[in-house]
């Protein structure tokens, strides 16, 4: 539809929907038609963030709703500054909850400003990654001792009702939050 420039001094580029069929939303752009991943607002109040999925011909985008399509319609303004969908990086977030936009949703004090990096940049390079065997502590002594698991590795977990399987997992998740502060450490 057309360009404008925001408080940020950021190009806006603005569309229209054109087709809604649940959560897949097809975007009509007369020109700049934004690149897959990037992210995109509509709907009433632009409260429906939208992440293009590809590119159908020179004017039109099909993307997914990464919120509900309450109140979605065609022909609705759409809107986009380039930008994709990031998440918060740094120590500060070890330990913390976050929603798929990066925002924290476990009711603790407020991240301080801190830089972002886009959920789809590549993986660190193989000469960066870590090669050695490490053995995964699961603090449940029959596991460790018999049946060893490997960091980064799989397990399968096989059982029939009422064996206990989930209370093994409970006790492991339990365990590693209570040794490392977070599920998810370095």
């Amino acid at each position: 539809m057309a360009r404008d420039v925001n408080i940020n001094n950021s190009t806006s580029i603005f569309g229209k929907v054109v087709a809604v069929q649940g959560s897949v939303v097809d975007i009509w752009f007369d020109s700049d038609l934004p690149s897959i991943n990037t992210l995109i607002h509509t709907g009433p109040d632009n409260t429906i963030a939208i992440e293009v999925l590809s590119q159908l011909d020179d004017h039109r985008i099909r993307g997914i709703a990464l919120t509900p399509t309450q109140g979605l319609a065609r022909g609705m303004k759409a809107e986009t500054d380039g930008g994709q969908l990031s998440v918060p990086v740094g120590k500060e977030i070890m330990g913390r909850m976050f929603d798929v936009f990066g925002n924290t949703i476990d009711h603790g004090e407020a991240l301080p400003e801190m830089p972002r990096n886009s959920i789809h940049q590549l993986p660190p390079p193989l000469a960066k990654r870590s090669t050695k065997s490490e053995i995964f502590e699961t603090g449940i002594k029959a596991i460790d001792v018999m049946v060893p698991l490997q960091h980064g590795g799989n397990a399968g977990l096989f059982g029939g009702a009422g064996v206990g399987k989930t209370v093994l997992l409970t006790e492991m998740i339990h365990n590693m939050v209570g040794y490392h502060q977070s599920l998810f450490c370095p």
